[in-house]
């Protein structure tokens, strides 16, 4: 006697699988022509609405309604590959257009919660409608959320960073290497989420030229990035303020193409040090930075803010204290230093 094994009868439908190999790549590519057509331009403005809420709805819509016409999956599963499709999108922006770190981690819980609605709220219509109309709605959404964007309230914010080292050293050393700080060496790095995780241009050196009011203070960072800072204030071994000077090319779009530092949305306006002294030769060291911000997301963009400047404020004022605390070798401790030859 022979057995046959029964398989659901799928009504001449393609299977899951094969399904799954069509929605996803058409999906992507929809994904990158939306990119282009949103991102790309490099606009004075941040497109909030379209690029960071409608782009990731239509992605998910779009898959959505390729793999599954009739809404008869489990959501779970539609907002899982719609995270998958968003995962892929980002990889590739990174690798064809060199997307940066900074961009990628702040869009990222955009995306993946846009997904997720763009999901949910296509099922839903699919399911309870039967309406394939609407969801084709969403996929167009971003190409609708131009105007929305232009007329979307941006209001403007100040917002300062404030970070406190205290240095085992007098005011007078700490002004040394404060003022001008010479080639960062990578011993001298500490790590930061901001650094080494998302990938922001870590400071190289700080030259300064002049004396005083007026004096001009050169930074360097990695990956090219350069600027300068006109100093506004000047009391020797206690205090230094500046504003902050930018060229077109100070931060290469290769770089960070979105988030332009002096732009009407963001813009640096200054920052200082001070020195106090403390009981015992020691001092309290004070790094402040000062911004502007305007965009639909304030508290949202203050919060990456916060983070981003409070690790660059912690990497210099790690090789200022460190610097300013080491004790040069002298004659009678080189002379005591025992030989590091190997004898014979």
């Amino acid at each position: 006697m022979t057995s046959a094994r029964s398989e659901p009868s799928t009504g001449g439908r393609p299977s899951i699988t094969e399904r799954l190999l069509f929605a996803v790549p058409m999906a992507m590519v929809y994904g990158i022509l939306l990119y282009c057509l949103i991102w790309l331009p490099r606009e004075p403005t941040l497109p909030f609405i379209a690029g960071l809420v409608f782009l990731p709805m239509a992605i998910a819509s779009v898959v959505t309604i390729l793999i599954d016409p009739r809404g008869e999956g489990s959501i779970r599963r539609h907002i899982r590959i719609g995270w998958i499709c968003i995962t892929a999108l980002i990889l590739l922006t990174m690798v064809l257009f060199r997307e940066a770190g900074i961009c990628v981690a702040m869009a990222s819980p955009f995306f993946y919660g846009g997904s997720a609605f763009g999901s949910w709220l296509s099922c839903l219509s699919l399911r309870k409608l039967r309406s394939r109309s609407v969801v084709s709605c969403i996929a167009i959404l971003p190409l609708a959320g131009f105007p929305v964007d232009a007329i979307t309230p941006a209001p403007q914010h100040e917002a300062e960073v404030r970070t406190v080292v205290d240095i085992d050293a007098p005011p007078a050393a700490v002004w040394k290497n404060t003022v001008e700080i010479p080639q960062i060496r990578a011993a001298e790095r500490r790590w930061t989420f901001s650094h080494n995780i998302v990938g922001v241009p870590q400071p190289v050196d700080a030259r300064i030229q002049g004396q005083g009011v007026g004096a001009v203070r050169h930074l360097r960072w990695t990956r090219g990035v350069s600027f300068d800072e006109i100093v506004t204030g000047w009391q020797d071994n206690r205090f230094l303020a500046w504003r902050f000077r930018f060229e077109p090319q100070s931060i290469p779009d290769s770089v960070e193409g979105h988030i332009k530092v002096d732009s009407a949305y963001l813009k640096l306006l200054g920052g200082n040090y001070r020195l106090a002294p403390l009981a015992g030769g020691r001092t309290r060291l004070t790094l402040t930075t000062r911004y502007s911000i305007a965009t639909p997301i304030n508290a949202y963009c203050v919060a990456w803010g916060h983070a981003f400047l409070t690790d660059f404020h912690r990497a210099v004022l790690t090789v200022i204290k460190q610097r300013s605390e080491a004790k040069p070798l002298t004659l009678q401790s080189r002379l005591q230093t025992p030989s590091t030859h190997p004898s014979a």
